[in-house]
């Protein structure tokens, strides 16, 4: 009793398109974030406060630089391979339950993964919250299609 089903192509290009979005806010946002030498300051200010290093710590800007591209590629992993993989299963594989399963438990964690960075002040926390919204409800929407559609 197999449900495969083939990708739809609207579902992929909403996907792909939400993909892309939330890839380029998220570049966005750390560019903005690298580039502003006060954020620098701050969070130089709240690693030393932190009690975690010793007082001849002295972070430098290189240091922020390599801690906001590493928190920059967590926050694009989840998109980047549900894209990747969203593409391949409509070029070579066939949809199926468990597909959208993973991905939507996935999906749920990119974007409390994201909620909980707690970034009220930022435009670019709501587009990317936004962004993840917009590919929940299409993974879910997939599982209807799976229902309606059972063309192998």
């Amino acid at each position: 009793m197999n449900s495969y089903t083939k990708f739809p192509k609207r579902q992929l290009y909403i996907i792909l398109i939400a993909v892309a979005f939330i890839i380029f806010i998220s570049s966005i946002d750390v560019l903005m974030r690298v580039k502003d030498s006060q954020l620098f300051e701050i969070w130089k200010a709240e690693i030393m406060k932190s009690g975690n290093f010793s007082q001849d710590f002295n972070p430098t800007f290189d240091d922020y630089a390599g801690a906001e591209m590493f928190r920059y590629l967590f926050k694009i992993a989840i998109p980047m391979g549900f894209g990747l993989l969203t593409y391949f299963t409509y070029v070579k594989l066939r949809l199926n339950r468990i597909f959208v399963f993973i991905w939507s438990v996935l999906l749920v964690g990119g974007m409390a993964y994201t909620f909980f960075e707690l970034n009220f002040g930022s435009i670019f926390y709501y587009l990317v919250m936004a962004g993840y919204l917009v590919l929940i409800i299409t993974v879910l929407s997939l599982n209807g299609e799976i229902g309606s559609n059972k063309n192998v």
